[in-house]
């Protein structure tokens, strides 16, 4: 397994890092974003305090997934997609 921080990466490649960082954070919160998207729905200007508990629910869940371990976790799995593409 690749160390942790190997070479610098591009910007390019940096941002698939961050892709794949950010799918693994809303997969972990399907939930509390599919019960905020369902509240929001239909709504515009008023989904702002009629869904107030959904969004606070949701970005909780989001910051508390947000870590440094599951960028580290999601590099990982960047490097070994890469390499199996390699293969």
């Amino acid at each position: 397994m690749p160390s942790k921080t190997p070479l610098p990466l591009s910007a390019t490649q940096e941002a698939q890092v961050r892709d794949v960082y950010y799918a693994r954070v809303r997969g972990l919160c399907a939930e509390e974003i599919r019960a905020f998207a369902e509240c929001a729905k239909n709504r515009t200007i008023t989904a702002n305090w009629k869904c107030k508990a959904q969004r606070g629910q949701m970005n909780s869940c989001m910051v508390s997934h947000a870590t440094q371990e599951e960028f580290d976790r999601a590099r990982e799995d960047w490097f070994r997609l890469r390499l199996e593409k390699q293969r």
